[in-house]
């Protein structure tokens, strides 16, 4: 009866560290570990540098990598549905730059926002909502040349 026991102690700690090593192995949810991808270039549009960006149930921006000069910017974000299932909310909120903010944004909803784009440099951009889940990207402000 001892070694029995003696194996099943060696069967149930073999258990227990099998699942606690699965369960480290994957601590991240699907849609953070989605790539960001994408670079958009604003267009003039009668003086105004225009982008568009798209984002729905993947929690995620297209593109993820904005790049505007110095003067003002218009950022369009669309709330696509696919698939005709709806989709949650989204904003973008552009950290470091005064006014930089598209309100939230219904699924099948287009939001919008203008602002001046100031000293170059690299300026993160947020879904307030849902940064936990990684839908961020990057607003990159070249010099003009």
């Amino acid at each position: 009866m001892p070694a029995a026991r003696a194996r099943l102690r060696v069967v149930a700690a073999t258990v227990a560290l099998t699942a606690a090593v699965a369960g480290c192995s994957n601590s991240e949810s699907a849609p953070q570990k989605r790539p960001h991808n994408g670079s958009g270039t604003a267009s003039d549009v009668n003086g105004l540098q225009q982008l568009t960006v798209t984002t729905g149930a993947d929690l995620r921006f297209h593109p993820s990598t904005l790049v505007v000069h110095p003067g003002r910017v218009e950022i369009i974000l669309k709330n696509v549905v696919k698939g005709g299932s709806g989709g949650p909310p989204h904003n973008l909120l552009v950290n470091g730059l005064p006014g930089a903010f598209v309100p939230l944004t219904a699924a099948g909803d287009v939001g919008k926002v203008t602002f001046t784009a100031g000293a170059p440099g690299r300026y993160r951009f947020v879904c307030t909502i849902h940064v936990q889940q990684g839908q961020t990207g990057t607003l990159v402000i070249e010099p003009r040349s």
